[in-house]
């Protein structure tokens, strides 16, 4: 997986917790919690080529050219979960609050159609809205709309 298809799949995921207008502390801990539990290049990885037409030591070489461990196929603790929302969940609240937002999120969603195991993708996020007690109409639309999007409902 590549450092833009992971901030794409977070941002799709991290969607859900600005989709109703209000943060709820049990949201976020839900997308931390989730999101550190996946394994980003074990479930989404569209290419086996370390696992079966490379040597496991190429492998390795490929890892450090692209300077990432994701890449190795780790779990990503909470901390750098953490720290990528921070990061970006100004991005996206502001994004989900323009009347282009729906362009943002097909976009999202047509940059990671290839990536297997989308049913991951839609249980974090679904996870999420369930996390405040109640799905907001708002948050069942983005979830509607991936799954429709990728050809799931």
């Amino acid at each position: 997986m590549t450092p833009d298809e992971f901030d794409n799949v977070l941002s799709l995921m991290a969607a859900i917790i600005f989709a109703d207008k209000q943060v709820y502390d049990s949201e976020v801990t839900t997308f931390l919690q989730s999101v550190s539990q996946l394994n980003f290049e074990q479930d989404f990885n569209p290419a086996t080529s370390c696992q079966l037409t490379v040597t496991p030591t190429l492998c390795i070489e490929e890892a450090a050219q692209e300077n990432t461990e994701r890449a190795l196929g780790r779990s990503i603790s909470t901390s750098e979960i953490s720290e990528w929302y921070e990061d970006n969940n100004g991005r996206i609240r502001e994004t989900l609050s323009t009347p282009y937002f729906k362009d943002w999120f097909y976009g999202l969603l047509d940059q990671i159609s290839h990536l297997p195991n989308k049913e991951k993708i839609l249980s974090v996020m679904r996870d999420i809205s369930k996390a405040d007690g109640k799905v907001h109409v708002s948050e069942r639309a983005l979830i509607t709309l991936a799954e429709r999007h990728w050809g799931m409902r």
